[in-house]
């Protein structure tokens, strides 16, 4: 697995330095109940098996890494901690809300307005594979395809994804660990030379890449505020919890 800094690794809900918190356990009757209502809850997501605008959730997967990469840091919405560059971008019936930047243990938040009628991809958290790197020995195995190893160095990360909990306006969705979508064949990035600052092996020319990770596609939301919130560990120590504030207009 290629050698990536600590600021990326959150891409993936890890990262370096702090111990995780040990998340509390809700009563058998309240799991039961959240469950219930979270089942009912998943009706305003794209299904996974969806092609919402004429592209599967996979390769919207790939759309969202490709314009996550090629913002500048200086107002690159993965960076942004309060939400000020939440419309860098965007453009057509989807918009992309990321993850937020921050250490393996960590919380944060943003506030975000959307215009209406707008579907909302969420990256939950992923790792986007660009290629080649500087470490020599990041390269595929004699016989092996681009794509093969690319998109196995990925899933050996996102393995060890081992809870995830996403809910709107207090009510959690089901089966979160089930909306996990991988790049179909390579795709083309062209990341920001500034981002080779998180991410050394961009070059800020066109470069083959996959991504493998969690996302969801949401519905139009009705207009008004509404609350997104994040939470996930995974083996490696990280506990991470993402709020976003939206305003729908």
């Amino acid at each position: 697995m290629r050698s990536i800094p600590c600021a990326i690794l959150m891409a993936a809900l890890a990262g370096c330095g702090e111990e995780a918190r040990v998340a509390p356990v809700a009563p058998a009757a309240e799991l039961a109940a959240s469950l219930e209502t979270s089942e009912s809850q998943n009706a305003v997501l794209f299904p996974k098996t969806a092609h919402p605008y004429g592209a599967s959730l996979s390769t919207w997967a790939d759309r969202e890494s490709q314009w996550v990469y090629g913002h500048p840091l200086e107002h690159n919405p993965l960076i942004d901690q309060t939400g000020a560059d939440c419309d860098e971008r965007q453009a057509g019936p989807v918009w992309f809300i990321p993850r937020i930047a921050g250490p393996r243990v960590f919380s944060g938040s943003r506030s975000c307005t959307i215009p209406g009628g707008k579907a909302i991809f969420l990256e939950i958290g992923a790792y986007v594979n660009p290629y080649p790197c500087p470490d020599p020995n990041f390269h595929p195995a004699p016989g092996q395809s681009l794509y093969d190893f690319l998109i196995a160095d990925a899933k050996a990360f996102m393995d060890g994804v081992n809870h995830l909990e996403v809910s709107l306006d207090g009510r959690q969705f089901a089966d979160v660990l089930g909306y996990r979508f991988a790049s179909a064949d390579l795709f083309s990035l062209t990341g920001d030379p500034s981002f080779a600052a998180l991410d050394p092996c961009v070059t800020g020319s066109p470069q083959p890449a996959i991504v493998d990770g969690f996302f969801m596609m949401f519905k139009p939301l009705e207009p008004g505020e509404h609350t997104l919130r994040v939470f996930g560990t995974d083996v490696r120590g990280a506990n991470k919890t993402y709020v976003y504030h939206l305003n729908v207009l």
